[in-house]
């Protein structure tokens, strides 16, 4: 008898260990991953993009902004094919060179802005790109940050109202009337 329970309460410490052991594995499986979620709490995190300038404007513009906690250095943008937004060459030039220069400190909040084109006329084009693959890196306060890599797809606001008349337009209107009323 004395045998038996001896053989129990080794089978029920052999039990003990490997649950023990299966604790340890996951508190540091959790350990790990709230490591990297600290980690990239803290990252900057730039994001490029191809939106309206304004609601309802028209005006695309192609942005670049840091919407992390903390200021991005060394920010490297890649985007194939090139940018090309077909209304002016000067907006295509200037786009290009934000593109190929590296940007040194992008603090967090930031936001930079190139004009890209106008809506209506670019939807018209049907030889000029619609979608970009952009991949950004960048540099943190802990090194270097792990790069994004993603796609713009302009199908996606094509149907949006861009050309619309802003507030702006409505305000210029309104003191143009006003004006012609004074005189």
């Amino acid at each position: 008898m004395s045998n038996a329970i001896a053989a129990i309460a080794v089978l029920i410490s052999i039990a003990a260990l490997i649950y023990s052991r299966l604790q340890a594995i996951y508190s540091r499986r959790q350990l790990e991953l709230g490591e990297r979620v600290r980690k990239e709490a803290a990252e900057p995190y730039v994001v490029a993009d191809i939106q309206p300038r304004v609601g309802g404007s028209g005006l695309l513009v192609f942005t670049v902004e840091n919407i992390g906690p903390t200021v991005a250095r060394d920010v490297e943008l890649s985007v194939t094919p090139p940018l090309q937004g077909g209304e002016r060459s000067d907006w295509d030039e200037k786009v290009a060179r934000a593109v190929a220069r590296k940007i040194p400190h992008l603090p967090p909040r930031r936001r930079l802005e190139w004009y890209f084109s106008y809506g209506p006329r670019l939807f018209e084009s049907a030889d000029l790109p619609r979608q970009y693959t952009v991949t950004v890196k960048s540099k943190g306060p802990g090194g270097p940050v792990e790069p994004l890599t993603y796609v713009i797809d302009l199908d996606v606001i094509q149907g949006m109202a861009l050309d619309r008349e802003t507030v702006v337009a409505k305000l210029g209107l309104i003191a143009k009337n006003t004006e012609c009323l004074c005189k």
